[in-house]
């Protein structure tokens, strides 16, 4: 799917070959012009996003918070006010920047917050180079500003920031808009598929995979009806996971084995996986975070599910997978 510049919105299926912004005037030609209309399309548009009310308005109020922890291009509006975000490397605090083609300078103490406006001492035009340095008075990087319009928003605005080369403030611009047309996913099956069969004792593997960066908490189902917490595998342990990163479980994020239980005569040795991806962390919501591998008791699974359904303003998805024994 291609968002333009203009609001438009393209979705192509199957491969296509050919460049999106070379529009025949034919009206009955049978590519990607036709589907929009026969508009032409520069390659300036590409890449940009539709203005989608709120979500792309959530991203405009962070994109320019400048981080003088990350070298290269930041931009910022002209005429408003800039903030500076408190860096992230202690190596930075405090930080000193140096106007390279003034010798102005000002240190960032970071002691009234996390955020603080842009110096006063140091000039605020387009193609300023500032260096960072810590508190050795070491340079570690610099930072070019570049000004873009303030009468510009939305996806014209992205236009703006990626052709200044401010591509990461792009992105927190589009990420809102993205998470809006394609929800939080997740992807759950095993390295024998969907629907795998097993004998008792044999190892199972887990894939997983999410379509961003999303928190993860998986649940085993035994053949008591018994759920037990799987991942994270501890109290310590982390619950985020990378988007678009396959994980397999069990594995180095995981390290204690899963294996398909054992039949007791005649009745089912069936087990489930059950596992959740949230978009924040859960870990203190949730019940049994401190004793993974340790049955639920009847009345904290119970809370379990009340906790999950009473959820407000979290993107909440969740997927699961049976496994057999022969």
């Amino acid at each position: 799917m291609f968002l333009f510049a203009n609001g438009r919105m393209l979705r192509i299926k199957g491969p296509f070959d050919g460049a999106l912004d070379r529009m025949p005037d034919a009206s009955g030609w049978g590519g990607v012009g036709s589907l929009v209309g026969g508009e032409r399309f520069f390659q300036t548009d590409l890449g940009a996003a539709r203005a989608v009310g709120t979500p792309m308005q959530k991203g405009e109020e962070q994109v320019f918070t400048l981080d003088p922890g990350r070298p290269g291009t930041q931009c910022v509006k002209s005429g408003g006010t800039v903030l500076l975000r408190k860096p992230a490397d202690p190596a930075l605090i405090p930080a000193t920047l140096r106007a390279e083609n003034r010798g102005a300078t000002a240190t960032l103490r970071w002691d009234k917050g996390a955020t603080m406006p842009w110096p006063r001492e140091l000039p605020m035009t387009d193609g300023t180079a500032v260096s960072v340095a810590g508190p050795d008075g070491r340079v570690r990087h610099s930072v070019t500003l570049r000004v873009v319009s303030a009468e510009v928003q939305g996806a014209e605005l992205a236009v703006r920031l990626a052709g200044a080369g401010c591509a990461t403030q792009a992105a927190v611009l589009l990420d809102p808009v993205r998470d809006s047309v394609a929800p939080l996913n997740l992807y759950l099956a095993t390295d024998r598929g969907l629907y795998p069969t097993y004998r008792s004792g044999e190892a199972v593997t887990l894939v997983l995979q999410t379509n961003r960066d999303a928190h993860l908490y998986c649940y085993l189902r035994n053949t008591r009806g018994q759920l037990t917490p799987i991942y994270p595998p501890g109290p310590s342990a982390s619950s985020l996971v990378e988007g678009h990163h396959t994980l397999t479980l069990a594995g180095d994020r995981m390290p204690v084995p899963l294996r398909a239980a054992e039949r007791s005569g005649s009745l089912s040795a069936d087990q489930e996986v059950r596992c959740f991806a949230a978009g924040r962390d859960l870990g203190a919501d949730l019940p049994g975070r401190q004793d993974a591998f340790r049955p639920l008791s009847d009345e904290a699974a119970a809370r379990l599910e009340r906790t999950l359904a009473s959820l407000k303003q979290t993107e909440l998805v969740m997927a699961q997978v049976i496994l057999r024994v022969e």
